[in-house]
This record gives C-alpha cells, sequence and structure tokens, in this order.
C-alpha cells in the first residue's frame, strides 16, 4: 500500500495542479472545462491559420459533443463568439470570438500565462526541460493505458 502512495505522489500532484486552475477559472466565472475550451478557441487560429470547430474541440480538450455545445451556446448568448459559416465543410461551423470575447479570452490568458511563466521561472532550465519530458511522456504512457481499456479516447 505504500508503494501506490509514492507511485501516486505525481498523479496527487497533478490533481492539486487541476484544482488550482479550476479555482483560477472560477475567478472569471468559468470551469476549467470552459476556460481550457476558450484557450482553444482563442489560439487555434493562430496556431493553424484558421478558426477551431466544435468537432475539433470534442477532439483537443477529450470533451463530449454536448459540453463543448453548451459552452458555445453559452458564449454565443452573452457575444463571446460567433458561427461562421466553413466553405470546407458546411457541417462544422467555424467558431470566431468577437471583439468583447477576444478581450475576455486575452485577459485570462495573459494573467495565467505570466503566473505560469513565474512559476516555471523557480526552476532551472535543465529543470524544466525535464519537468515538460517527463509529463509528456507519462502523459503518452496513460494515454495508451486508456486506449488498450477503452475503444476510443
Amino acid at each position: 500500500m505504500k508503494d501506490d502512495l509514492v507511485l501516486n505522489a505525481y498523479v496527487r500532484s497533478m490533481d492539486e495542479q487541476y484544482s488550482l486552475y479550476e479555482w483560477f477559472a472560477r475567478q472569471y466565472g468559468l470551469q476549467w472545462k470552459s476556460m481550457q475550451i476558450l484557450f482553444w478557441v482563442k489560439n487555434y487560429p493562430a496556431m493553424t491559420g484558421r478558426y477551431v470547430t466544435q468537432k475539433v474541440l470534442t477532439q483537443k480538450t477529450y470533451s463530449s459533443k454536448q459540453v463543448v455545445n453548451a459552452t458555445i451556446k453559452s458564449w454565443k448568448t452573452k457575444g463571446f463568439v460567433e458561427l461562421v459559416e466553413n466553405p470546407d465543410d458546411k457541417r462544422h461551423k467555424w467558431i470566431r470570438l468577437t471583439e468583447e470575447g477576444e478581450v475576455f479570452a486575452t485577459t485570462i490568458y495573459q494573467k495565467l500565462t505570466q503566473m505560469e511563466t513565474q512559476a516555471t521561472a523557480t526552476l532551472t532550465t535543465d529543470e524544466q526541460d525535464l519537468l515538460a519530458r517527463l509529463t509528456l511522456k507519462y502523459n503518452a504512457a496513460f494515454k495508451r493505458e486508456m486506449e488498450t481499456v477503452y475503444d476510443n479516447l
């Protein structure tokens, strides 16, 4: 049993990290998952040159279609996003931040990025590299384990 506690120390630390992100999101009237979706809507165009779709959001955030749809519908009502026709696939509309949505998303993203940068700066460059490499390795292994249990992820 003691070995389980030692092995799960990393998992417990991730749980605390997710809880911190959840607390931060609540300061802006969001939940962790909706903040994650917001950041994808904000950053996807710069990363790919096109707007994101709900289908891509479900894949990138491992969210259900219902969660993504409800989130986007709520933001549309608040005036944060608009749906734009996708000329490549009329079934999947593009999601674009409105001017108000861009201000909202940018404010949150900049504040969080600033705190993450400050926290990361407490680690040496080697520690930062090691943390990133080990976390990527762990996540890939964990995803493989999930895929052996479930048909799709």
